[in-house]
C-alpha cells in the first residue's frame, strides 16, 4: 500500500500546499493509496503509516529566493526529535525502530516566501496540480 500525507496549515497561505495536493488527489480513483491530511507530523502519524510500503510526504518549505520551486528537501538530524516539529525522517526512523518497517519514502516540497497568504494564485495552483499529477504518474495510476 502507498500512503500520501500532506501536511501544513490551511490558515497560513502557501503553507497549505500539502493539504491542497491531498484535496486534488482525493478527486481521483487511486488504487491501494491511503491519503492523509495533517496540520503537522506527530508520533501518532506512525500508526497511520505502519502498513505502507511507500510513503510520500508533501509540505511547504520556507525559501525567500526560490518561491514556487518544487524540490526534495532533506535535512539530516543527529537526534530523534519528538517535539513540536517532527520531520519525515523521524517518522521513518520510528517505523523502522518500533515496527521493523522499512518503507520507501519521498518528500515533495514547494518552496515559499509567504505564509501570510498566497502571493501568486496561478503559480500556486499550477504547483499543486503538477505535484498531484506526478504522484499519480509515479504510482502508475
Amino acid at each position: 500500500m502507498r500512503a500520501v500525507i500532506g501536511y501544513g496549515s490551511s490558515i497560513r497561505g502557501e503553507d497549505a500546499f500539502g493539504l491542497d495536493v491531498i484535496k486534488e488527489l482525493q478527486k481521483l480513483p487511486l488504487k491501494e493509496t491511503k491519503l492523509l491530511s495533517a496540520h503537522q507530523l506527530t508520533p501518532e502519524t506512525v500508526l497511520e503509516l505502519q502498513d505502507a510500503d511507500e510513503i510520500i510526504f508533501i509540505d511547504t518549505c520556507h525559501d525567500e529566493k526560490n518561491p514556487y520551486a518544487l524540490a526534495c528537501s532533506l535535512v539530516e538530524e543527529s537526534t530523534l526529535n519528538l517535539s513540536h516539529h517532527i520531520s519525515p525522517k523521524t517518522i521513518i526512523y520510528m517505523l523502522r525502530s518500533l515496527y521493523s518497517k522499512n518503507p520507501h519514502f519521498y518528500i515533495y516540497s514547494m518552496m515559499s516566501s509567504s505564509f501570510d497568504g498566497i502571493t501568486d494564485i496561478v503559480s500556486y495552483k499550477k504547483r499543486v496540480s503538477m505535484t498531484a499529477e506526478h504522484i499519480v504518474w509515479v504510482g502508475g495510476e
